[in-house]
């Protein structure tokens, strides 16, 4: 997580933050502006920034802070904020000042928006939608990501903006696939595994290593069954049927409110918001409540710790490394960080990093004939 705040007059006003899953390497960007910015460069096919800002509707913005906000992105980027800016060119009714303002930034940087015109701002005091949430990229990304905006609040006055990526060759990141010893067929496994003499009386005994691998793996493919790899699902303990139904009358609610924006539909629904808001909060409560309960003295303490990791938030099951900075080049992918870690440790143990005063120690060592006979009986002397 990556947030800037923003403090007026001693309270909170405003202020972004961006949340990366752990699942892609990540790294934040310092920014030197004034600008309520924050940003990260995340490798997803290839290395992208992402850019966050919010621009308050009262606030008078310089142009030249959004252009040096511009010049200190790398490309390619993506910028989506609040820019509380109307013009026609994204689907407004009117354009205002700040509207021509992003207008200008466009044309100056060469820059592209990806929005469609769909609504992304509901304004309850007027029971009006616009479109003043943008999402701008840099050319070369803008084939590419396709903008679209669901028609769900989700408890806020903003709708969500969703950019996916519309190619066909992004491979999302799986856990590591592993064997399910639970569900084997033992039987079915010994049929297939048949080591022969001539797999283990090979001259090389990386090739007779290498033999009886392949003869175990081909023979557990077979037999036992595997994980799919796929992420899992965002686990809700405190969901249940009241919530499932204050949703669905939630739903309700709103629909008919943008069907029909009357007072009195407006009134049903913030009802309904409130409602569903109280239930999630008292299944929330009563769901944590059990939980803690079942920690008990009775337990183990591996199962213990378990339920308490859980609570902390740090029973994580992905831990990688995001960037490597190696002779001031950054190094993002999977297969780069491999090698620059294997070259790391390839120094290391080389003996080009031995001191002057072990290698002349080390030599003197070496000199000395070993004495392997001792008068111990031990089984391994035999």
């Amino acid at each position: 997580m990556e947030r800037k705040d923003y403090l007026q007059n001693a309270r909170a006003s405003g202020g972004v933050v961006t949340l990366t899953p752990n699942i892609f390497p990540s790294k934040r960007l310092n920014i030197n502006s004034q600008l309520q910015v924050v940003s990260v460069q995340i490798q997803l096919k290839s290395l992208i920034t992402v850019c966050f800002i919010y621009l308050p509707p009262n606030e008078i913005i310089r142009q030249i802070d959004l252009d040096n906000l511009i010049n200190q992105l790398p490309v390619p980027f993506i910028i989506l904020g609040d820019f509380n800016g109307h013009n026609t060119l994204w689907g407004s009714v009117d354009t205002n000042a700040r509207g021509r303002q992003v207008e200008k930034l466009l044309d100056d940087h060469s820059l592209c928006l990806l929005n469609n015109s769909s609504f992304t701002h509901f304004h309850p005091a007027t029971k009006t939608f616009h479109t003043i949430d943008l999402a701008i990229c840099s050319p070369s990304l803008a084939p590419y990501w396709n903008f679209s905006v669901p028609d769900d609040l989700f408890n806020s006055d903003h709708f969500p903006i969703i950019l996916t990526y519309s190619r066909n060759n992004f491979n999302f990141p799986k856990r590591p696939i592993r064997f399910i010893f639970d569900k084997a067929d033992w039987h079915l496994f010994n049929s297939h595994c048949e080591f022969t003499q001539d797999m283990i009386r090979q001259p090389d005994v990386n090739k007779a290593v290498d033999s009886v691998t392949k003869c175990l793996l081909m023979a557990a493919d077979r037999a036992i069954p595997k994980s799919s790899g796929n992420l899992p699902r965002l686990y809700k303990p405190w969901w249940n049927d009241n919530c499932k139904a204050a949703k669905k009358a939630h739903r309700r609610a709103w629909d008919k409110f943008r069907r029909y924006p009357t007072t009195a539909n407006h009134i049903a629904f913030k009802r309904a918001k409130s409602f569903f808001r109280k239930i999630r909060r008292q299944s929330k409560n009563s769901s944590f409540q059990k939980y803690v309960g079942s920690i008990q003295g009775h337990l183990s303490s591996k199962r213990m710790w378990e339920k308490v990791r859980k609570i902390l938030g740090t029973n994580k099951f992905y831990h990688g490394i995001s960037f490597l900075q190696t002779n001031g080049q950054l190094v993002s992918h999977t297969k780069g960080i491999a090698n620059t870690l294997g070259s790391a440790f390839a120094n290391v143990s080389s003996g080009d990093s031995y001191s002057q005063t072990f290698i002349n120690y080390k030599k003197q060592q070496e000199k000395k004939r070993i004495d392997f006979n001792t008068l111990t009986s031990l089984a391994y002397n035999v």
